[in-house]
């Protein structure tokens, strides 16, 4: 239990509380922080019942809870609290609901009672031999506290009243028997049930948390101690300014990178940071369309900066206002900037002022031409005389007091203002004063507000602690009233994408809620430096800015310092399709122990689902972090988790309640393909990309972090990637690579025990462009990526949407050049059949290339047949799985379709001469997702037979097995109930769920259902086409059916065609105009493209502290590298001189083709070319590169390659105007080296 409690890792912050005994009574001490209060708090004055279950509450707490000591708080426990089902007469006892759990039931007095019962629990020793006459009895004591199923089953039907849940008890203390012991305590039934409350508060809300890392906080030292006023975003570039209480005006980079700052000054030649007058700024305000900055301050001015340059300077300055400007806001025409534009401000008098500029672009003021620097000074009593581009008008008397907020709706040209006094605390005014104003009254003012037009909703926050939502047409009440800080609100902004509501108090507490379901989503408390224990931190005046997309980004200021919280998301997908996760899926397993299906994704998350309902139950955030899940399985016991990642990493977790049990360490930073714990034996077995089969001790459960073994006894015999895995009791263990080999070997001896193919080593020199090329995609992938990845030599075969080669290369001749087999997809041991005598039957299926093949592992003959799955050529198939007694082999493909075979009587004997080649009977068929299928699963309940299906289209669905019908998507709002078919989505198929469904998805999904085979005919294409198709190969290549030996040597069947009839084609639009001379059309690979592609949804973030930019030029670089030592090590030193020197095995393969040098023929020549007699007609190759570039004569023999040659110049027509020691001397020049021209250097 000690591992299981410390080793939690699982995207939850709850630990289980702790038990403390004392000498009198035993107290449990639940801490209320190590739950996330962000899910539990809500609005409980929108909600009348919400009160009176906290009445409830109370009286309970006060009653049993009290006279048992037990001493429990609110907090972790609102789930319980809330009144789910109707009241009873008898508390202590209730009816057994069969759609509801057990622990949605429980009620606050009966865990008060279960935590008594835990607490006070001293069972008996354990009796292992009886005592005789001359020996006592030996025992073994047990650990008080802790119940086995027997003493569990009765305190819980004891504390309820009730035995209605006995057998449903017997799956709860599974759930909480983590480790297999046989016994629970308290620490584990309490954990598992907070874990479950805090996930039903999450599907309540429904809604993402809006931030999703760590704040940034930064020291505004500018500010010398003294509190920020107001936060300004600055566009063209975008900056953030901050303004201080004192005038220090300091700017920042959106990344919170300090720019610079001024101080605002009289004195235009003081270069001092002291500040030379008494003032403190008010409020600022930016306007865009002119590109300044209004700042007001009490000394009764405003000063506009200019911010259309690199250097900020103040442009103008308006002085001697008859009151203090005291909040600003600013509207112009977006569609036209240079028309009159409105600056308004609030005073501390109460009134309105209104300042119309004509021309805010051109001028604001009318000034004329200034020779000396400095700003220009307008005084107030003359702002008559300068009519020409600016008016001002006044609202007086609006509030009573001081007003703290105005916004402008251009709209209905109205005015929202705000003060503190309880009977005028808002108004809505018109500014001409002709309409009807609306006044909202609240005791203790109106704090900060935000209006949104287009939510039609008005936000307020007072010092009372509470968030009102108001209709902004209805003063008697507001909509609601939300509760939750602890101090008072002093800033609050509406997010219109989210429907979100960001709230900001005294305390630096930053909380999220939700506009429609007035519920709180998240809480983020801000850890400012300057924050003294114990005492208020202070504020400006405007501590908040919300800035929008592209950064969006909620800034906060506290004192000195400043903070930015990074949305995770900007807006709510609007999308109808029902999708189980946000990215690809990896897979999805049944457990029929608990009746579950868990799900993993690309973005690090496990889901559990309840399979009767379809409702979620539990889900694991960031299970690796930042990295892909790859592959998940079970052990024998269904009691834990394996999860492996695409870094590497493997992790074991309790399945019920999200504990990390134990962290596997991590072979190489490679792909984790398969998962096999070995319970008889004790140990853990890992494959991947490493290509090494690696041993974990399981035999240790409080043990966090299991080292990895190598010493695999048979060796490490794979060259390749290894792609699955899987296991047959007793001790057969298969593995295949992506080269083709497979193994299958002996658990107990670790050696091989049949080796049915060998791995063939592909051919280097002819893939030496296509790897080359394939690394130079991946890289830029990787540069364009939207998250990390790991810096493996291939990406996610999951993620190909669709499997194609190359254009005008077909799968045939991909395999000619490789010279090697499809990749093993998928191996697949029928357990069934291998208990049996017979030993002359197929007892292992792989998958490879779209091809099933049977092998048998006895005999000296061990394939005894194959045939291709999907519809359509050059598909693959990833997933497979059979019944219990493997009468029925599923399969799904590439294209999304899912195949049931009846296996019962195929391959139980060879045949006389060569393989088997008929198709076993086709049971059923259909279509059941838009990309290709990555995980089926056979999920045999009390009500059928179930196939639960996994694709890299986002979705999980479950069918019925043999019939096919679709039941429903993991995920969905609507729950069914497997025992009511009333409730299935059958006969609907999901693409014809929603009404607006287009035709063309249904209709090719009849198409898929009827089985429907498009012919080479069928197809739209001209004769010339179908001509230059049969053109286009080459060479005549081997296909999988056309081996002439297996692998022992025996001769096989003639060659025969793929499918005995035309190969089928896949319908696409083509373009009549086009011609097809070249162009053969996109071809689907038929090996699992393991090797082609990335699509990563998330966002990515920045691991380290060296930012987004330098991480991916730090990937593409080890990717480059891996890419070569495992790409390129076979090359020859002549290739990598041909160049003159050395180079690396990249640069040399990195150049696939050269081409002659051909010299035109009208090549212009120099002077002293054609000195030496070369013109254009007798200029050839071996003259260009034996021709001499020295100064000396015909004769002078041309450089060395590479060797330094010098100048020299002769005397010539001009040597006679020289002296005689002139004449006879001779200038060097310093040494150059000759240009060397060697034939097939030029790259085409």
């Amino acid at each position: 239990m000690t591992s299981s409690v410390n080793g939690f890792d699982g995207g939850y912050s709850v630990l289980p509380p702790i038990l403390s005994t004392s000498n009198s009574q035993e107290n449990l001490d639940i801490n209320s922080n190590s739950v996330d209060k962000n899910s539990n708090n809500v609005d409980k004055n929108s909600n009348n019942s919400d009160k009176n279950n906290t009445s409830d509450i109370n009286s309970n707490k006060t009653g049993k809870g009290t006279d048992d000591g037990i001493s429990l708080p609110e907090a972790p426990f609102s789930s319980i609290l809330q009144s789910r089902r109707p009241t009873y007469s008898d508390e202590n006892s209730f009816d057994k609901d069969e759609n509801v759990r057990l622990e949605e039931e429980i009620k606050l007095h009966h865990l008060e009672q279960l935590m008594n019962r835990f607490s006070k629990h001293k069972p008996d020793d354990i009796l292992i031999q009886a005592g005789t006459g001359f020996f006592p009895a030996k025992t073994q004591a047990r650990i008080p506290g802790r119940m086995n199923l027997k003493e569990f089953k009765q305190t819980v039907s004891e504390v309820l009243a009730t035995d209605e849940y006995d057998d449903y008890l017997e799956k709860l203390f599974m759930k909480l028997d983590s480790s297999v012991s046989g016994y629970v305590d308290w620490n584990e039934f309490c954990t598992y049930l907070l874990l479950l409350y805090r996930e039903n508060d999450y599907m309540r809300t429904k809604r993402e948390i809006p931030f999703l890392v760590e704040p940034k906080i930064r020291h505004i030292v500018q500010n010398r101690q003294e509190q920020t006023t107001k936060i300004v975003a600055v566009d063209g570039p975008t900056r953030y300014v901050t303004v201080s209480r004192e005038g220090a005006i300091s700017v920042w980079y959106p990344s919170m990178q300090y720019d610079k700052y001024y101080v605002i000054s009289d004195n235009e030649e003081d270069t001092s940071q002291k500040r030379r007058f008494k003032m403190w700024v008010t409020d600022a305000i930016f306007m865009p369309n002119c590109h300044k900055i209004a700042i007001a301050s009490t000394s009764r001015d405003i000063r506009f900066f200019d911010t259309s340059t690199a250097q900020y300077f103040e442009e103008y300055h308006l002085f001697a206002l008859p009151d203090v400007p005291y909040c600003f806001d600013y509207w112009y025409d977006k569609r036209n900037p240079n028309s009159e534009s409105l600056l308004i401000f609030g005073n501390d008098t109460g009134a309105i002022n209104l300042m119309y500029f004509s021309k805010p672009v051109t001028q604001l003021f009318d000034i004329p031409f200034k020779s000396d620097g400095g700003a220009h000074k307008i005084f107030m009593q003359n702002l008559d005389q300068h009519s020409r581009y600016i008016r001002h008008t006044v609202i007086p008397d609006v509030h009573p007091e001081l007003i703290r907020q105005v916004q402008y709706l251009p709209d209905n040209n109205m005015i929202i203002s705000s003060c503190a006094n309880p009977s005028k605390s808002m108004i809505i005014s018109d500014i001409k004063c002709l309409k009807k104003s609306y006044v909202f009254k609240i005791d203790k003012g109106v704090e900060c507000f935000d209006f949104s037009k287009k939510l039609n909703i008005l936000v307020t926050g007072s010092l009372d602690h509470c968030i009102r939502l108001w209709n902004p047409y209805v003063t008697s009440k507001p909509m609601a009233v939300l509760e939750g800080h602890g101090t008072g609100v002093i800033g609050v902004k509406i997010h219109e994408g989210l429907l979100q509501v960001f709230s900001y108090s005294k305390d630096a507490v930053v909380k999220v809620w939700d506009i429609k379901e007035h519920a709180i989503l998240q809480t983020v408390v801000l850890k400012f430096p300057s924050s003294i224990h114990g005492r208020m931190p202070e504020h400006g005046q405007f501590p908040i800015h919300l800035q929008p997309s592209p950064q969006s980004s909620l800034l906060v200021t506290c004192n000195d310092y400043i903070g930015l919280l990074k949305l995770g998301r900007t807006s709510i997908p609007r999308s109808e399709t029902v999708n189980t996760h946000d990215t690809q899926l990896c897979c999805a397993i049944y457990n029929p122990v608990f009746k579950q299906v868990a799900t993993g994704c690309d973005s690090s998350v496990i889901a559990l689902w309840d399979i009767e309902t379809g409702n979620k139950s539990v889900v694991f955030s960031n299970a690796h972090g930042e990295e892909e899940i790859t592959c998940m399985t079970f052990d024998t016991t269904y009691r834990r988790l394996f999860s492996g990642a695409r870094n590497g990493t493997i992790k074991v977790w309790n399945f019920q309640n999200g504990h990390n049990l134990h962290k596997l360490e991590a072979v190489a930073e490679a792909e984790v393909t398969g998962i096999m714990p070995l319970v008889d034996k004790k140990v853990i077995l890992s494959v991947g990309w490493s290509r090494q089969i690696t041993i974990y001790d399981d035999s240790d459960p409080d043990s966090m972090y299991l080292q990895a073994q190598k010493n695999w006894k048979g060796g490490q015999l794979h060259k390749d990637d290894i792609l699955t895995i899987d296991f047959c009791p007793p001790n057969l263990l298969c593995t295949a690579s992506f080269d083709g080999e497979i193994i299958v070997w002996d658990v107990e001896t670790e050696k091989i025990f049949v080796r049915l193919r060998k791995g063939q080593v592909s051919n280097l020199e002819r893939l030496e462009y296509e790897r080359a090329k394939k690394i130079e995609n991946m890289a830029s992938q990787a540069a364009d990526g939207s998250r990390p990845r790991s810096m493996n030599s291939r990406p996610n075969s999951r993620h190909q949407k669709s499997h194609r080669v190359e254009r005008g290369e077909t799968w045939e001749e991909l395999l000619y050049r490789c010279s090697q087999t499809a990749p093993v997809d998928k191996v697949l041991f029928l357990k069934g059949r291998a208990t049996g005598r017979n030993l002359e039957v197929s007892t292992l299926i792989t998958s490879e290339g779209g091809y099933i093949r049977f092998w048998c592992l006895y005999g000296a003959r061990n394939e005894m047949g194959f045939f291709y799955a999907p519809d359509f050529p050059d598909e693959s198939v990833l997933a497979m799985c059979t019944n219990n007694n493997n009468s029925l082999l599923v399969t799904g493909d590439t294209q999304g379709n899912v195949k049931v075979w009846d296996i019962m009587t195929h391959c139980i004997k060879f045949q006389d001469r060569g393989r088997i080649k008929a198709k076993p009977q086709l049971e059923a068929a259909w279509r059941a997702h838009d990309a290709a299928i990555v995980s089926v699963e056979f999920a045999k309940h009390d009500t059928g037979d179930y196939v639960i299906t996994a694709s890299t289209d986002k979705t999980a669905r479950i069918w019925t097995l043999r019939e096919g019908h679709y039941i429903g998507t993991l995920g969905q709002k609507k729950s069914w109930n497997l025992k009511d078919q009333s409730t299935w989505a059958h006969p609907k198929t999901p693409w014809t769920m929603n009404d607006v469904s287009s035709k063309k998805d249904t209709d090719s999904s009849t198409a898929s259902d009827a089985k429907s085979q498009v012919t080479e005919n069928d197809l739209d294409l001209p004769e010339e086409a179908v001509e230059s198709k049969k053109e286009a190969s080459p060479v005549k290549s081997r296909s999988p059916e056309q081996e002439s030996t297996n692998q022992n040597g025996e001769n096989t069947d003639e060659v025969e065609t793929k499918n005995h009839h035309k190969q089928p084609r896949e319908l696409r639009p083509v373009d009549k105009s086009k011609k097809y001379k070249d162009e053969l059309g996109p071809l689907r690979v038929k090996f699992r493209s393991q090797t082609f592609a990335y699509n990563a949804l998330r966002p990515e973030r920045s691991k380290t502290f060296l930012g987004i930019r330098v991480e991916k030029e730090l990937q593409r670089k080890q990717a480059d590298r891996k890419g070569r030592r495992d790409n390129f090590g076979g090359i020859k030193m002549k290739k990598t001189q041909q160049y003159g020197k050395l180079c690396s095995p990249f640069q040399a393969l990195s150049v696939p083709s050269v081409m002659d040098i051909k010299i035109p023929e009208n090549m212009p020549l120099s002077s002293r070319m054609i000195n030496k007699g070369y013109t254009s007609l007798n200029l050839t190759e071996d003259k260009l590169m034996n021709m001499d570039f020295s100064y000396g004569g015909r004769e002078t023999p041309p450089g060395e390659q590479g060797e330094a040659v010098t100048r020299k110049n002769v005397g010539g027509s001009r040597v006679s105007m020289r002296d005689d020691k002139s004449r006879n001397s001779v200038r060097s020049t310093p040494k150059i080296y000759a240009p060397v021209f060697k034939k097939h250097h030029t790259v085409a």
